[in-house]
């Protein structure tokens, strides 16, 4: 019988981690801390969430302050409008 000649290959172990090749487990990996970071940038960075919340907030308190500085106005120029009819004409 003749024999077969086993020629021995060096073997690999293969790059692999559950199941799935190690690119796309690190493209995977890159790609949720990407998300992260933007997500972060988002709420808490100079253009975020926190930001436009507080400038709402600020926003309407000027429209209130502004809305009694109107009522304020009105009384001092019925006030003076007043005061300079009492004036006799020059």
């Amino acid at each position: 019988m003749s024999e077969i000649e086993v020629v021995p290959t060096e073997e690999r172990a293969p790059a692999a981690l559950f199941g799935l090749p190690l690119q796309r487990i690190a493209v995977a990996l890159a790609a949720v801390i990407a998300l992260g970071i933007y997500a972060g940038i988002l709420l808490f960075g100079p253009n975020s969430l926190t930001v436009l919340l507080g400038l709402e907030e600020q926003r309407a308190t000027y429209e209130t302050h502004i809305k009694t500085l109107k009522a304020q106005n009105a009384a001092l120029q019925k006030e003076y409008f007043e005061l300079k009819q009492l004036e006799p004409e020059s």
